[in-house]
């Protein structure tokens, strides 16, 4: 076969383009350009010429501070599983934190355009908040079949039953998409389900299902998830269930090694207990000060109590607003009895919080339409009785305290006229209150937070909305105003202090008045479910089988508001925190299951092949665990160097065992962790970091840090 004679040049094909050529001399004539742009544009380059995903190139793009397991499962899952994982790790250790890292790491590369996000309808904005405030990607929530053609969507981030809907489905199935995350995944294990059967349409490429519990009742429960991920891994239903299952026994796997074996490919669980150093934070010192209402404050709380529970067999109230089962169809608007019921809601939570907000509540109760004459009167009436009160229980506890504290406090409280009450108090004991509530604008709240950072005196009044992804680890004590009747809001407020960064004991104080509904409400949080005891994730694993926090926040109103009189809620208040116990001796049966039947975490892992490894592979392994002990200063030191943690991995990748014998310099002995090398590997940048570290017995102690300028 006889190839054609290529075309000849055009004459003009190597032609100089004197513009282009005129304008690169005219800048040479310039002053240099300042070092950060070079510095910008020196690290773009590098960045574009990152092979694989051999490094993780997003993290320093982010508002978090990823711990170094959510880091490892990010990279295992693209290096080693292809972007199809089930992202197994006990409850509270960051699912969300690790889909969304993969998540960043593939759009960058550019195999992340089109991505969809299936959750349960509760954590949709969640969803979307975390995204926007710490990866700053932003995500759009269709609710309307509409919204999918109008603005175009590739980013998404809907519920399972939306989703699932005949509408959205077609828009859904119409595509291919780059990337699906399934969170809840637990939710969706039955292969007869129609989410599942919905799921298994969608075209994607990658796909990564999160939950903290793949196997609940069945192990066909974890043979479906697995199967969804990567149909044929576990071979047909027969075939898993001959080879694993003991007969009359669908829980129990028969070999659990075996099962961890298969399941190794496809699935990471991090136990809670292999990153305990990690996550290791000072501990919580609760305090209930004895908060006794005055004669007047009793009177009305009683008052007010019995009002309620007449609404309540009146049918005015609805115990706690009831979770919308999404299915297509269209929301209906509040009616004005909706409005009501969320008003006289408004007035329950506000029954222990001051009679000031107690009061404003009952005045617009006072006006609402939908009750009798006869209520709107005695609503008016509370009212003016709560108006006349002029001294608080709680506000002289809170006194009292804040003239013995005299660092800075955090004060919590959900209602604006408790905490304009608050604020006067603090301003007439001589010191500055911030108020700092959701109306303020972010660049606002970000102002209110430095103030507070800068005045070691000052006094932040917060609210729920407003405290939400604030870290203020800078202070220790906390007051618990108001207690929420949802203890995931208690929880979520004593994590804005509780969490890590920390290194003083917190003190939480609750400010619960005795006799109330507030009292029981504190007795079931430090007695039953131990709240103020646990670590991160526990509540969730807790409440689990209960139904969650809001199920807890719902079953608790309505036992209140059922109950004859005081001795009455005391039995049904104890039959509660027999069932919290059920849940929680439940949920940790479970979680001890799904651990059995999981792949190793690393520390497991360090721990059965310590002896097979290299000195840099077991400090690589061992990372971030338990495993792995860092001298007081280390992490401090590596900050003050510039070193972020995966800059520490790549180092330890680096070094190359010679004939399997890693080269380690002695570096003499250290009185508590004994002889010690030194080894020096390089990041991805070409920086030597040298570790001073003793490698010869679990846990392995890393002493010192040293980098290049």
């Amino acid at each position: 076969m006889t190839l054609p004679e290529p075309a000849p040049l055009r004459d003009d094909s190597w032609a100089v383009d004197e513009r282009s050529l005129t304008l690169f001399v005219d800048k040479l004539k310039e002053p240099p350009a300042d070092r950060a742009w070079y510095d910008l544009r020196r690290e773009a380059e590098r960045i574009a010429l990152v092979p694989g995903f051999d490094r993780l190139i997003t993290l320093d793009a982010n508002a978090i501070k990823e711990l170094p397991h959510q880091i490892d499962v990010a990279q295992r899952v693209l290096r080693d599983m292809g972007g199809r994982a089930i992202l197994a790790d006990e409850v509270g250790l960051g699912k969300t934190i690790e889909a969304s890292i993969i998540y960043k790491e593939l759009a960058i590369r550019g195999l992340a355009r089109r991505v969809l996000i299936l959750t349960p309808a509760s954590l949709v904005g969640q969803w979307q908040g975390e995204l926007e405030e710490k990866f700053f990607e932003r995500f759009e929530t269709p609710t309307e079949p509409d919204d999918w053609q109008r603005v175009a969507i590739t980013r998404a981030i809907i519920s399972h039953d939306r989703a699932r809907s005949r509408r959205h489905a077609e828009e859904i199935l119409r595509h291919r998409w780059d990337l699906v995350i399934v969170d809840e995944a637990h939710k969706v294990k039955s292969h007869r389900g129609a989410t599942y059967q919905f799921i298994e349409k969608i075209e994607r490429d990658f796909i990564l299902l999160l939950t903290a519990t793949p196997l609940q009742n069945d192990l066909r429960e974890l043979y479906n998830l697995i199967t969804l991920l990567r149909p044929g891994q576990l071979g047909t239903w027969q075939e898993f269930k001959s080879e694993h299952l003991v007969s009359g026994d669908r829980r129990q796997p028969r070999d659990p090694e075996a099962l961890r074996a298969l399941t190794h490919a496809v699935m990471i669980r991090t136990r809670r207990s292999s990153v305990a150093l990690d996550l290791d934070l000072p501990p919580r010192r609760p305090r209930h000060p004895e908060v006794k209402l005055t004669r007047a404050e009793a009177d009305l709380y009683q008052r007010t109590t019995e009002f309620l529970r007449r609404l309540y067999r009146e049918g005015f109230i609805q115990p706690a607003e009831q979770e919308e089962v999404e299915d297509g169809k269209r929301r209906r608007r509040p009616t004005k009895k909706g409005i009501l019921q969320l008003a006289v809601i408004h007035l329950r939570q506000r029954l222990c919080s001051s009679a000031r907000a107690l009061a404003e509540s009952l005045e617009h109760l006072g006006e609402a339409e939908r009750i009798s004459p006869e209520y709107r009167t005695i609503a008016r009436q509370l009212a003016q009785r709560a108006r006349r009160i002029k001294t608080h229980a709680k506000l002289d506890v809170l006194t009292k305290l804040l003239q013995e504290t005299p660092d800075r406090v955090v004060v919590f409280s959900d209602h604006r006229p408790t905490i304009e009450l608050i604020a006067e108090r603090v301003k007439q004991l001589g010191r500055t209150p911030i108020v700092y509530w959701g109306a303020h604008s972010t660049p606002e709240r970000d102002t209110r937070i430095r103030a507070f950072h800068q005045d070691p005196r000052s006094v932040l009044i917060a609210t729920r909305a407003g405290s939400e992804g604030r870290n203020l680890q800078f202070c220790n004590v906390l007051v618990n105003y108001d207690l929420p009747w949802n203890p995931m809001v208690v929880e979520q407020r004593i994590g804005r202090l509780h969490r890590i960064g920390q290194t003083r004991e917190v003190h939480i104080v609750n400010l619960a008045a005795t006799g109330t509904i507030e009292a029981y409400i504190l007795q079931l949080l430090d007695q039953k479910i131990k709240l103020f005891e646990l670590v991160v994730g526990e509540l969730d694993l807790i409440l689990g089988e209960f139904g969650g926090a809001q199920q807890f926040e719902g079953r608790l109103a309505e036992e209140w508001l059922a109950a004859e009189d005081d001795a009455d809620f005391a039995r049904r208040v104890a039959t509660l925190g027999a069932d919290i116990e059920k849940s929680s001796a439940a949920g940790k049966a479970q979680e001890a299951l799904n651990s059995l039947i999981a792949p190793d975490d690393n520390a497991m892992r360090l721990e059965r092949r310590f002896g097979t490894l290299s000195v840099p592979g077991r400090l690589r392994l061992g990372f971030g665990t338990s495993q792995v002990v860092r001298a007081a200063g280390w992490d401090a030191k590596r900050l003050k160097l510039g070193l972020h943690v995966t800059d520490v991995l790549e180092a330890l990748e680096s070094i190359e065992p010679v004939g399997g014998v890693t080269t380690a310099q002695p570096a003499g002995h250290h009185p508590k962790y004994g002889d010690l090398v030194r080894l020096t590997g390089l990041t991805s940048a070409g920086r030597a970091i040298t570790l001073v570290a003793q490698v010869e017995r679990l846990p392995l102690a890393l002493v010192d840090i040293e980098a290049d300028a």
